[in-house]
């Protein structure tokens, strides 16, 4: 239920007990414990940076207290064995040098030992913070850490540390599929088809020639928490888990997710991988959505936000809203995308993505001026997803068709409409900004001039630079500053760290391989929070996340990685907590009614997907 800054009434349901806010002395640095969620009432008073702030460190004062209530945050999934490995210790207070230990947990035996340097202030956080790394520890096993007679959460070094990760990350988006039954053995969800009224939504407003026709818009994903389908949104999701594939098709050979039972909607599921039949499922939906003059409408979703029920019994008639330029070019770079990456397997559903996307780009050339139609109450029951400007995504989607075509013409329009796009600092991905997508694709297609080439990859690798070299100034190794804990935090870090990546591809650099895994570790529970933001991973993760469907089955779907920390409190819980001053990577609540901090999304977790078919 994202509903960017729409007001809605609280639903009357209540999950478990209270939200777990952090800053606190009991997380996991409880005496010979992990301690099962954070105090509210030990919040932190630590005065906080404004938004605009950045991460600085101001050293200890102290000269000895052992005695201290630290907190050890670390990867709560674990780590593999050649990587870095870097814990956090933090405390409400300055601590000095400490001992850290290692120990292995079937024996309790030391395997690694160090020291702690004394504290450091870290302001996005208010906590007091140190750093070791056991990199150099690399045989398999299940380990702890023990500092200052705490002990952390248990983690394993393996090289398949990641895989059931993976593994539940992957399916998220097969559990997320509108008007198919569910049936997955492995959590015991079993759901109805839902939305099959899909099949017969009503154009909202009246068209061209006046009239309201039925539109099948059946299928596709639902888009987070509830039950909206939204083209920018799929957009940016299709292009970042087609986009780990084409840089890793290895990754996805080893790496299988669909039961047999759910590949039967494509003729060639059984020789392709599994994630171009999961993202077919997607495109699909997309191709629906496309008008017959190439324009693209903008989203699916019912009059009102429905209770938390299942799928099958939000029965209330579904419309079919809006159009714009933005998501119109947003469908024609994915669908050229697709179109390059499918075409070895099925070479017919490629010329469809390929024709369709033409369409799209032909209308779009036709329409120069950026244009979103919004009309009244068209977001009672979804968000808006509304952005004025264009120029990204049109820039994207003659990138994307250049690199797939090859044809000269889309070529020079590129580099005489968006020179300023292909040289500008690389923006990480989002449903409002296909900035980095485009510079990839102008950075690596084959007949993309040498000029615009060039810049490109400039402007990729010196943003992983700026990057890079902030994550190593932030307390918990975040890429975030101040200002991008906004909603969608932990998406954001992880899409920090895929420019990281990308810009490794075009000037390999450890620095941003280790600076992007060091996002991965953020979400996974080395962070202010002490917590792993994906449900069913680690210790200690969300079990009232703003999903429908596992509220509503009362089984908590796994692999869902939640927005996590928003001081801007976008949402009615978080408002009850403005007056405790929390500090920005604290500002989350693990409460079903908080959206803007605990709902999932297709899009939070597609950088996740990608980061993790990255790491080995």
């Amino acid at each position: 239920m994202r509903k960017w800054g729409i007001t809605v009434v609280l639903l009357s349901i209540w999950m478990g007990s209270a939200a777990s806010l952090s800053g606190c002395t009991g997380g996991s640095g409880h005496t010979e414990t992990v301690s099962p969620s954070p105090s509210v009432s030990a919040a932190t008073e630590s005065a906080t940076e404004s938004a605009s702030a950045t991460a600085e460190i101001a050293p200890s004062t102290r000269v000895n207290d052992l005695n201290m209530n630290v907190r050890i945050h670390l990867n709560q999934a674990g780590y593999l064995p050649r990587s870095p490995k870097v814990v956090v210790i933090a405390a409400d207070e300055d601590f000095p040098e400490l001992k850290i230990i290692v120990e292995n947990i079937r024996d309790q035996k030391p395997v690694w030992e160090g020291k702690i340097p004394a504290a450091s202030q870290d302001n996005i956080s208010g906590d007091w913070v140190s750093q070791a790394n056991f990199g150099e520890l690399t045989d398999e096993g299940s380990y702890q850490v023990k500092v200052a007679g705490k002990v952390s959460a248990p983690f394993k070094i393996n090289k398949e540390a990641y895989k059931e990760l993976f593994y539940h990350v992957a399916r998220s988006y097969r559990l997320q599929r509108s008007g198919e039954p569910i049936d997955d053995p492995l959590l015991g969800l079993k759901l109805l088809p839902g939305h099959l009224q899909d099949k017969e939504a009503t154009l909202y407003y009246k068209d061209e020639q006046g009239r309201q026709p039925v539109i099948d818009v059946h299928g596709g994903w639902y888009d987070a928490g509830d039950y909206g389908k939204y083209m920018p949104v799929a957009a940016v999701t299709v292009a970042q888990l087609l986009l780990a594939y084409e840089l890793r098709p290895e990754f996805f050979t080893d790496n299988k997710f669909l039961q047999d039972s759910e590949k039967s909607g494509w003729e060639h599921a059984g020789e392709a991988p599994d994630v171009l039949t999961e993202v077919k499922f997607e495109l699909d939906w997309m191709l629906r959505m496309q008008r017959k003059d190439g324009a693209v409408y903008h989203k699916v979703s019912g009059g009102a936000f429905p209770d938390f029920i299942v799928p099958s019994e939000d029965v209330q008639d579904r419309m079919v809203y809006g159009m714009s330029t933005y998501g119109t070019a947003m469908f024609a770079a994915a669908t050229a995308m697709a179109a390059r990456i499918y075409e070895p397997y099925d070479p017919v559903y490629a010329a469809q993505l390929l024709k369709s996307s033409k369409k799209s780009q032909t209308w779009l050339n036709e329409h120069p001026k950026a244009f979103f139609r919004m009309d009244e109450g068209q977001n009672s029951g979804s968000g808006p997803y509304d952005k004025a400007t264009d120029r990204e995504e049109r820039f994207w989607a003659l990138a994307e068709l250049l690199k797939t075509t090859g044809e000269s013409g889309y070529a020079d329009e590129m580099m005489s409409r968006y020179t300023d796009l292909l040289q500008s600092r690389s923006s990480f991905i989002s449903w409002n900004n296909a900035h980095l997508l485009g510079q990839w694709a102008a950075a690596t297609a084959a007949n993309s001039p040498p000029a615009g080439k060039g810049a490109a990859v400039d402007a990729i690798v010196h943003a992983a630079d700026e990057i890079s070299s902030r994550v190593g100034k932030d307390g918990y190794r975040s890429a975030l500053s101040s200002k991008e804990y906004t909603w969608a935090s932990n998406k954001n870090a992880l899409a920090e760290g895929e420019i990281m990546l990308l810009a490794n591809e075009l000037k390999p650099n450890m620095t941003f391989v280790d600076a992007a895994a060091d996002q991965l570790h953020f979400v996974l529970g080395r962070n202010a929070m002490g917590m792993s933001y994906v449900t069913g991973i680690g210790t200690l993760y969300p079990i009232h996340p703003h999903h429908r469907i596992s509220a509503a089955s009362g089984i908590l779907v796994p692999g869902l990685m939640v927005g996590g920390p928003n001081p801007y409190m976008n949402d009615p819980v978080l408002e009850k907590m403005a007056d405790q001053g929390l500090p920005p990577a604290k500002s989350y609540v693990d409460e079903l009614l908080s959206y803007a901090s605990n709902e999932y999304a297709i899009d939070y977790n597609a950088p996740l997907f990608f980061t993790l078919a990255f790491l080995k």
